[in-house]
């Protein structure tokens, strides 16, 4: 299979069986992947735009904003 996005993965080897699901699974599994990427050298703009960090900034509130729904 060609390089898939790994949140795409967890749904198609049935990981999850919704998007937010497989995000959040994703990201739960790559806290310390976040934490390094938070202490590393990177510029606030390339640190955003790194794909873990992006999707973490797209999701990170939902559960938040849906329960004031």
């Amino acid at each position: 299979m060609p390089d898939l996005d790994p949140v795409v993965m967890m749904l198609v080897e049935g990981q999850a069986a919704m998007l937010h699901e497989a995000q959040e699974q994703y990201l739960n599994a790559h806290l310390a992947d976040v934490a390094a990427l938070a202490c590393s050298p990177l510029s606030d703009e390339a640190f955003r735009r790194h794909p873990l960090i992006s999707l973490l900034l797209a999701c990170g509130s939902r559960g938040w904003e849906d329960s004031v729904t």
